[in-house]
């Protein structure tokens, strides 16, 4: 009986520690809960990424990508970026579909720069980043500075993990730009339409400017704004000087611009939540003709007038000279 005994436990050792085993490496595989792979943190399509223009006309986007999964990162990985012009081309398609006017522009690729040909997840962390320059002096010297532009990017390769499907490892990057006036103005201005019998008066609501360097802005005219047919012909361009005063031109001649009258002023008090920053507002005035055959070929000429203003909160140290009011 004892020898039957033992042959029975000495049978079920192997057994068990097979079993034991198993369930060992199952725990460990388990404890991953996710298929681990590389990818972009912001992917997809990314319209809010706020780009800041530097003194020379230079922005930086920052690419931040990383690896996923529970388990963390036990190695370096190693990630390579590339442009995904295709992936620009269907994302239009898809939006537009046979209108291509309204097509999203990819960025030139001689206007922007990586810092880097590769880039390294070091063991123990999880994310890291790429910083892509962007020369806006050099997009404006030889293309449509106006055009709206994509940087298209993807995890061209990883080394160490995979890299994540499409959609978590490509960006379509729009570029927005920022400067101290661009950004949307509530309020409304006053479009007059001239005919030889008289003029007909209409409100039109609040203007976006859009920078293009780090002392100049667009905007479109009347009531033109980006979603507008021909838009592109009623680009009015802003340089804004130190003195407060405002250059308008426009690059369609056809347009027989007439700048009247345009400036700005900064007016600042005290944030009393924050006193390492200021409340700013600004007030943005304009007046100026042009001429439009496209809404009414019967209207002269079109006359805009508008006082828009704005409020946001910047800091103290990006404005060492402003007069703070106790207002």
């Amino acid at each position: 009986m004892k020898k039957y005994i033992y042959r029975i436990f000495c049978g079920l050792v192997p057994t068990l520690l097979i079993l034991f085993t198993t369930i060992s490496c199952s725990d460990d595989l388990n404890y991953e809960l996710f298929k681990k792979f590389t990818y972009l943190l912001k992917n997809g399509w990314q319209d809010n990424i706020s780009m800041t223009l530097t003194d020379n006309n230079k922005v930086n986007l920052n690419v931040a990508f990383g690896v996923n999964g529970t388990t963390g990162n036990d190695k370096d990985i190693t990630l390579t970026l590339a442009t995904a012009p295709d992936t620009l081309k269907n994302f239009n398609f898809d939006k537009y579909k046979n209108d291509s006017a309204a097509y999203y522009t990819i960025l030139p690729a001689d206007c922007y720069t990586f810092d880097k040909t590769s880039y390294t997840i070091p063991a123990g962390q999880l994310n890291s980043s790429a910083i892509v320059t962007i020369d806006m002096a050099k997009l404006a010297d030889n293309y449509n500075i106006y055009n709206q532009y994509v940087l298209p990017l993807k995890i061209a390769s990883s080394e160490g993990e995979l890299k994540g499907p499409s959609k978590y490892s490509q960006a379509l990057y729009l570029l927005n730009l920022k400067n101290k006036w661009s950004g949307f103005y509530p309020g409304s201005g006053t479009l007059k339409a001239n005919y030889g019998s008289g003029t007909y008066t209409k409100e039109v609501s609040g203007k976006q400017l859009y920078a293009i360097s780090n002392k100049e802005c667009y905007m479109y005219a009347g009531s033109y704004e980006r979603d507008s047919k021909h838009h592109g012909d009623f680009v009015v361009k802003m340089k804004m000087n130190d003195d407060g005063s405002i250059v308008m031109t426009c690059p369609n001649d056809s347009d027989h611009f007439e700048p009247i009258k345009a400036y700005y002023e900064f007016k600042f008090t005290q944030n009393i939540t924050d006193s390492r920053t200021l409340n700013r507002l600004t007030v943005f005035y304009t007046h100026y003709k042009y001429i439009d055959t496209y809404y009414d070929p019967d209207a002269t000429s079109y006359e805009y007038e508008g006082t828009l203003s704005r409020s946001d909160v910047v800091f103290k140290s990006d404005y060492p000279d402003a007069v703070i009011s106790s207002e």
